[in-house]
């Protein structure tokens, strides 16, 4: 029997720790403390389905289908492959009799499917016309709850389906399990409200020009759309598998269930109180519930007792700032478990991120292998040598609760750059990175400032007392747009991180020069820079000949005075 700490961890990690041993019991105590305290509650996303189930296929192959489920839900067919719709259907579609149910079916082909449970459209192309599927059979509701697609090439063709829409592909194993879960969607569900969007801090655009797309590359729900320069969140198709915000440098797109604070004060408590009983460093097992829980479960006795398994929502949940808090709170290694179910694309970014934050981690002396993904039969933690040599070793971080992701890297970063025994001042770090710096050719650049109007982090600031162009770094998160937006190409990226946090945080000056001043009042108006630029590009103009040309080193007021 286990005891009351054992029985809550048992229940929030889906699987029963062994406790014989003392380090068994020091894993167990320790994964106690990490569930003191409640998580903020999140928003619920609500579903409604009365259970209108539409068929997509060839007619013999859904009536037969329909026997399965008929009585428990309402079905409608979309047969499909048919040569001509029957001749006494002018409506473009007849009726079944299937235990004792009549079955509409509808003739033609689908050619787009929108939606989720509970409010599916469907597009159908029916001999040489387009129609709506809800419209052209009259449904009273207007739309369809669940869709079974028959097809082999399914209609919507994502990593993540929207939810109510099942496509077996011709597995038989999967349409088994499409007809059992089916008729159980009848009724209002919930889900949580997995991540939010803060728009104010979002890289993705400005003013017409295209920054970060990160979240948009690795949705696997196609969740995510570009609209105006920011980024729309449909919370009704997303699945929460969190890449999205795994990969967003700024923290605009944020998983909220758990919150990032609550998550590092949990993991935080947990190596805490694991370090105070036990003689080693522990690993971090990060998993998710649904597919690796149960197969971690099935091997839990032979699981070390220096790696302590931590359930998150999905694998493609956490990113870098998590991972290196952990290491900054004393743990020897993160270990993120993929199964066969985590979509390509949120491995394929977990990838990326993991070697990031090698090349961070072996610049900082702590080992390039410390944070790694893992397969069920991969699960050993990481000796505490990297590189064939020794590595540092921190004094655990006491920072937490904190929700911002860009101060949380700041934290750890600074935390773990702590006792450095080389002279490096900075981390070359590859494209893409969500830290670095900028570079500007001061000889072509005319200080127009345009980039400073649409630099969305605030990175790039102006002077208002003279023409200045400066920087912050801490605030860079190497989005591109003022490359893009640059009329001259002065400007290029640097991803880097800055070792020193107090030049991190410093205006830096990229580009000054002294203010060029009218011809005539004199006052100080553009850059000398800028004046010669002008008059480069107008030189041939018939309007800018002779002493025309004095006009463009004119003030606007004088400008204006000289016409008359």
């Amino acid at each position: 029997m286990t005891t009351e700490p054992g029985s809550a961890v048992a229940d929030y990690l889906g699987l029963e720790l062994p406790s014989k041993t003392a380090p068994q019991r020091a894993r167990l105590a320790a994964l106690a403390r990490g569930l003191e305290g409640s998580a903020e509650p999140t928003s619920l996303v609500s579903y409604n389905s009365t259970g209108l189930v539409l068929i997509i296929g060839a007619e013999p192959s859904a009536l037969s289908v329909v026997e399965d489920i008929v009585g428990r839900v309402t079905c409608l067919i979309l047969a499909t492959g048919s040569a001509s719709m029957p001749e006494s259907s002018g409506s473009g579609y007849t009726k079944h009799s299937v235990a004792g149910q009549e079955v509409p079916v509808l003739y033609g082909m689908p050619l787009q499917i929108n939606g989720y449970l509970g409010s599916f459209r469907v597009l159908v192309q029916q001999k040489n016309r387009e129609i709506e599927l809800a419209k052209a059979m009259n449904l009273a509701s207007g739309g369809i709850d669940i869709i079974l697609d028959l097809g082999r090439n399914p209609v919507i063709g994502r990593e993540r389906v929207p939810p109510g829409y099942f496509a077996p592909a011709g597995d038989s194993d999967r349409l088994h399990q499409a007809l059992e879960e089916i008729p159980s969607l009848v009724g209002q569900f919930d889900k949580p409200l997995y991540v939010q969007y803060k728009p104010d801090i979002c890289a993705h655009g400005e003013r017409g020009i295209t920054g970060c797309t990160r979240c948009l590359d690795v949705c696997p729900a196609e969740a995510l759309s570009s609209l105006v320069g920011r980024i729309e969140v449909d919370p009704y198709l997303c699945h929460g598998v969190g890449s999205c915000a795994a990969v967003c440098p700024t923290g605009a797109i944020h998983y909220r269930f758990p919150n990032l604070g609550h998550s590092l004060d949990s993991l935080r408590r947990i190596i805490a109180a694991f370090l105070d009983q036990a003689e080693t460093s522990p690993s971090i097992l990060l998993y998710e519930g649904e597919h690796g829980g149960p197969q971690l479960a099935e091997r839990i006795d032979t699981l070390p007792a220096d790696i302590i398994p931590w359930r998150i929502e999905e694998a493609g949940s956490t990113g870098l700032e998590l991972w290196l808090s952990a290491i900054a709170y004393g743990a020897q290694s993160v270990l993120i478990m993929t199964t066969d179910e985590t979509p390509h694309s949120t491995v394929s970014a977990l990838q990326s991120q993991v070697r990031l934050v090698s090349i961070l981690l072996d610049g900082l002396e702590l080992g390039a292998e410390r944070v790694r993904l893992v397969g069920l039969d991969q699960l050993n933690p990481i000796s505490g040598t990297a590189n064939g040599g020794s590595v540092r070793v921190v004094k655990p971080a006491s920072y937490g609760g904190i929700d911002e992701k860009r101060v949380v890297l700041r934290f750890a970063t600074e935390h773990l750059a702590t006792g450095l025994t080389s002279d490096i001042d900075h981390i070359t770090l590859p494209p893409g990175s969500p830290f670095g710096s900028v570079q500007v050719d001061a000889q072509v650049c005319t200080l127009c400032m345009g980039c400073v109007s649409v630099c969305p982090a605030g990175a790039i600031g102006d002077d208002k007392a003279k023409p200045r162009l400066t920087f912050v770094e801490s605030n860079c998160v190497q989005c591109g747009i003022c490359e893009q937006a640059c009329p001259e190409d002065a400007i290029s990226l640097v991803p880097r991180l800055l070792l020193d946090n107090a030049r991190r945080m410093q205006h830096q000056t990229l580009n000054e020069e002294a203010p060029f001043c009218c011809i005539d009042c004199g006052k100080p108006f553009t850059t000398q820079s800028m004046i010669t630029k002008m008059e480069e590009k107008l030189s041939g103009h018939r309007m800018f000949q002779g002493d025309a040309l004095k006009t463009l080193q004119r003030c606007e007021d004088c400008r204006v005075k000289a016409m008359f």
